[in-house]
């Protein structure tokens, strides 16, 4: 959700791959209509069956999308096999918790390990997401020098109640001149803060991309 808001920020055509049977994206686009939160660069494609993704794609293809991001089920699959040896770019997202490395990382070794049985040459990263704004835990700290040893964006998504929210309130591009016309300005900072560091997110990948 928040990379594809710092694409179509850019004026990137987005298209979404929804692999997940939950729809969380479909949701976030219907919550985000109903608050006129949403890019119309942007539209999300139910992709949870090979079909259905063989579709999405051309779909896409066709209609000169700049960027497809693909949010993928859990567990292993033929369908998430197909999105990631077709993909220009993984991201493993994770939080610092003992839990969520323990999935990034299991998570990381299986792309590896796909990629190499399929002789695929594919760049991955980690993205650590809800990273405390102050001092991180002992625990905190161990995670992440953990994950120190794997490819990872230098930026992280910090704990922003602009992140939590934004499956409900909608695109945070858009919401940030919403807040603009609200009192709580505090709040729009807080957003405006959130939007900078997905920007900073979006650059990152754009460059990994071109190298």
């Amino acid at each position: 959700m928040g990379l594809c808001s710092s694409f179509a920020f850019k004026d990137n055509k987005v298209a979404l791959f929804e692999a997940d049977e939950n729809r969380p994206l479909t949701k976030w686009k219907e919550n985000a209509l109903r608050n006129g939160t949403w890019d119309p660069q942007c539209d999300v494609f139910v992709a949870d069956e090979l079909p259905l993704l063989e579709t999405a794609y051309a779909q896409a293809e066709a209609s000169g999308f700049h960027y497809a991001l693909a949010d993928t089920r859990g567990g292993l699959s033929e369908l998430n096999v197909s999105i990631i040896a077709s993909s220009d770019f993984i991201l493993v997202p994770t939080m610092l918790t003992p839990l969520d490395l323990d999935e990034a990382l299991t998570t990381y070794r299986y792309v590896v390990e796909l990629l190499i049985q399929e002789k695929l040459q594919i760049k991955t990263a980690i993205l650590r997401q809800r990273v405390p704004t102050g001092r991180l835990t002992v625990s905190q700290q161990d995670a992440q020098d953990m994950l120190a040893a794997l490819p990872m964006i230098d930026a992280p998504m910090y704990e922003r109640d602009a992140f939590a929210a934004m499956k409900a309130r909608g695109m945070l591009h858009l919401t940030v001149p919403n807040m603009s016309r609200a009192p709580a300005m505090r709040r729009r900072s807080h957003t405006q803060r959130a939007m900078d560091e997905l920007s900073s997110i979006g650059i990152l990948i754009e460059k990994a991309l071109e190298d």
